[in-house]
This record gives structure tokens, C-alpha cells and sequence, in this order.
């Protein structure tokens, strides 16, 4: 068996990987309904940031929570593949040491 046959694809490798330039994007765009935090994978504050969207006052807080969040961004996007890549090498130890996978 060859090492390439062995290597992980590129697929592999970036799943879950983020992009600021996708977050920026969707913050821009789509910001007051919190589309770039249900790309980040926050869920609870997105929810709530669509849920305030739906009245003309919770649209204007999220306008404001939105610009809070545009300078934050890229510290976002950091943080999440930090911890994605501390996750992944804790998965190879674990592997290398025959453990099972997390989940």
C-alpha cells in the first residue's frame, strides 16, 4: 500500500473548516438574521438573532448586535478552527494509540 493511498484528502482535511471571507459574506448580506452564526455553528445565538429579526424593533437590535459582531469576525472564525484542529489531533493520538474515535 502507498503512502498516497493512505494520505487523507483534501476533503478531509477542510471539513468544517471555516472561511472569513464566507462569514464576512453572510454577515454583510444576511447579518440581521444571523446567518453568519449558523455558520459558525452558533445556533442558539442565531436562532435568536432570526427570531428578533421578525419585528421592526428586533430587526434594528440586530442591526446593532450585527455591528458588534463585523470586527469580532475574524477571532470567530480563529477560534472555531482552533478548536476543530485541537479536536482533529486529539482524534489521530487517540487513533495512533488505539482508542476509538469520538463522536
Amino acid at each position: 500500500m502507498s503512502d498516497f493511498s493512505r494520505a487523507p484528502s483534501t476533503d478531509a482535511v477542510h471539513r468544517g473548516h471555516k472561511t472569513l471571507s464566507t462569514a464576512m459574506l453572510l454577515a454583510v448580506f444576511l447579518g440581521p438574521f444571523g446567518a453568519h452564526r449558523f455558520y459558525m455553528g452558533q445556533r442558539g445565538t442565531a436562532t435568536m438573532m432570526l427570531m428578533l429579526a421578525v419585528t421592526l424593533v428586533g430587526l434594528v437590535v440586530t442591526a446593532l448586535w450585527l455591528l458588534i459582531d463585523l470586527p469580532r469576525l475574524p477571532a470567530m472564525v480563529r477560534r472555531h478552527n482552533a478548536a476543530l484542529e485541537r479536536r482533529r489531533a486529539l482524534e489521530r493520538r487517540s487513533e495512533a494509540h488505539g482508542f476509538p474515535a469520538l463522536s
